[in-house]
């Protein structure tokens, strides 16, 4: 009889911690977190900042140079959304920046990011020229900067804007 009650708790215990373990949200050592329905960012980026990307007002702006900047109304899907929340999430953008420590160069023509980001109520801005060392901080930036510009770049509602005339020097 005890031993039917050991055998009996035992599996209960069993059953109880493969649940537990099915439930976790942990994945590969990653806390996984759902993209919040605040989720929003603008970034201006390149030579002088011009290009801007602003999920805010769903709308794009492109550097014509010569010809000046032309807006329009370019929306990201949700998917493409959520790779970059996600992206954002693997460089702990919102609390594991810091930029203040390194020294910006002077480059000609200059170049530009500024940053908004608003997530969980939340709302981060910073921004940063050319810096004299590129650190990791600074490089994930970058390649984030260009992953959601190959995304937009792909859109047909770009490929139809006008190309740039001219060049900066």
């Amino acid at each position: 009889m005890k031993l039917l009650k050991v055998l009996t708790y035992g599996f209960i215990l069993i059953l109880v911690a493969l649940t537990c373990a099915g439930c976790s949200t942990e994945t590969s050592g990653e806390i996984k977190q759902d993209m919040p329905a605040d989720f929003n960012f603008k970034v201006s980026y390149g030579t002088y900042g011009k290009q801007k990307i602003d999920t805010f007002n769903g709308v794009v702006v492109k550097d014509l140079v010569e010809d000046g900047e032309i807006k329009a109304d370019i929306a990201l899907t949700e998917n493409e959304m959520r790779q970059i929340f996600k992206e954002m999430m693997d460089m702990d953008i919102m609390d594991g920046l810091k930029l203040e420590e390194f020294e910006e160069c002077a480059t000609e023509p200059a170049s530009y990011t500024g940053w908004t980001i608003q997530m969980n109520g939340e709302t981060k801005t910073f921004d940063f020229s050319t810096f004299c060392e590129n650190s990791t901080e600074i490089r994930e930036l970058i390649e984030l900067e260009e992953f959601i510009h190959e995304i937009v770049l792909a859109k047909n509602e770009y490929k139809e804007l006008p190309e740039a005339k001219g060049s900066y020097e």
